[in-house]
């Protein structure tokens, strides 16, 4: 067995995490919460146990989504992306 992680940003399944600046990131929800008025982001991680032969590379979206749903946890993370006039993505 061995141990992958998805994430969803939006309405796309990836291997990798967005491009977002990890400086960014927001690691409590107290601090979702103090920063209500910045615009932020959501990107959920699903950590799923599979066989190791398991190969994601050329599944489609709908498959992605159908593995995520048998994930063993969920991490949501959240990212300021605007803060004024300026973009930090």
């Amino acid at each position: 067995m061995k141990t992958i992680h998805l994430f969803k940003f939006k309405d796309t399944i990836s291997l990798k995490i967005p491009f977002f600046k990890e400086s960014y990131g927001l690691e409590t929800l107290n601090d979702l919460m103090k920063y209500d008025l910045l615009d932020t982001e959501k990107v959920t991680e699903f950590i799923i146990e599979t066989q190791d032969d398991c190969n994601l590379e050329d599944r489609s979206q709908d498959d992605l989504l159908k593995i995520c749903e048998s994930a063993d946890e969920t991490i949501d993370h959240y990212f300021v992306i605007a803060v004024g006039e300026d973009d930090i993505l």
